[in-house]
């Protein structure tokens, strides 16, 4: 899978080494010369300078072969701009954006973004999260396509304890795409058993998110 980052501040250049340590292909796109030269030297010499919502940049990058076009700059118009381009002049498959202003999310959403991940959301649900109780965040929403990605935390006393994935009865259109533990984030597999404090990033349909947080966080 090729996939072509637009922007290496904090969080492309995180997604960028995270994506590399998973053996995928990806290039890195960004014109400030002090982000090039500092991500170069983490991840060699994936990385191509220039403006990112220019079509000549994008073609250099080799967008037209891309799975996924990310587009993680620290402005929303540029990001809007990366997608579009990438969608309807390379017909890239799949664009993802990174969104600062939730007010943004409906436009991204009505474009054509396959992906809008708001940072603030994200900032937010984390804040519920260690100010409240509850053990399922909302990481990403796609209300039009009725479907959420969220983390869900073991609690101390689920019974799923000690259990392995493959013998969860998850709902027929939920699925685990990543589970954190202590010693860092793994790939599920059918054997991997769960242990108190571990976290699942899911995908979920709307509808089924209360019998997954049942199923997850519930008592003996």
């Amino acid at each position: 899978m090729y996939i072509v980052i637009v922007g290496a501040g904090q969080v492309g250049s995180n997604l960028a080494k995270s994506l590399l340590a998973l053996g995928r292909e990806v290039v890195v796109v960004e014109r400030d010369s002090q982000r090039i030269e500092t991500l170069t030297e983490e991840i060699g010499s994936c990385v191509v300078k220039g403006d990112g919502s220019t079509i000549p940049v994008l073609e250099h990058a080799g967008v037209s072969r891309a799975s996924i076009v990310i587009a993680a700059t620290g402005l929303d118009e540029t990001n809007l701009a990366v997608c579009q381009l990438a969608k309807h002049v390379f017909q890239t498959p799949r664009t993802m954006a990174i969104v600062g202003n939730p007010a943004h999310d409906a436009l991204f959403q009505l474009l054509g973004i396959d992906v809008v991940i708001n940072r603030t959301r994200i900032i937010t649900s984390q804040i519920e999260e260690e100010i409240g109780d509850s053990a399922l965040v909302h990481l990403v929403s796609r209300r039009a396509d009725s479907i959420d990605i969220v983390s869900v935390s073991i609690p101390p006393d689920a019974a799923v304890i000690g259990s392995s994935l493959g013998d969860l009865d998850l709902p027929p259109n939920s699925f685990i795409s990543l589970v954190v533990k202590d010693e860092g984030p793994v790939l599920p597999r059918s054997d991997l058993s769960l242990a108190s404090g571990d976290q699942l990033i899911m995908v979920t349909a709307l509808d089924e998110e209360q019998v997954l947080y049942e199923l997850l966080t519930g008592i003996n």
